[in-house]
């Protein structure tokens, strides 16, 4: 099957281990198109299950994919602090695409969760703090 960066998956994630993504789960492509046609295996992020909820939208990771961002027909999140290495054997099926606007926020979420953004670390370093003072 061929796919491209920014295009959604259905990936059969089992057998998993531990706290790894289980069932078949839509995921978003985001290895690049060179390594999309020349490897054996597809990186993508998990799309959350749960629907969207705005509550949620605040957190820098997950990225909206409510049309007309996505092709998907519910309301759901790119959870792009889930990165993941499949191999092209797990690919159930294809399951859309996502908009431009959609694919650049997923490059965001993708550099604030990596660090590879040094104006993006500051944001993640108020995530990581909020979230320290939550758990006392």
């Amino acid at each position: 099957m061929k796919f491209r960066r920014g295009d959604l998956l259905w990936i059969n994630c089992d057998p998993s281990v531990g706290v790894e993504p289980r069932k078949t789960r839509t995921c978003v492509v985001v290895s690049n198109d060179q390594a999309n046609e020349d490897s054996r295996w597809a990186a993508v992020t998990v799309v959350v299950t749960q629907k969207f909820v705005a509550a949620d939208a605040w957190r820098p990771f997950l990225v909206d994919l409510r049309a007309p961002r996505s092709t998907l027909a519910d309301a759901r999140f790119a959870n792009c602090s889930q990165v993941m290495t499949y191999d092209r054997n797990r690919i159930v099926k294809a399951a859309g695409r996502l908009s431009l606007e959609a694919i650049l926020d997923v490059d965001k979420a993708l550099k604030l969760h990596l660090s590879l953004d040094e104006d993006l670390f500051e944001v993640h370093e108020r995530y990581a703090r909020y979230h320290a003072r939550r758990a006392r």
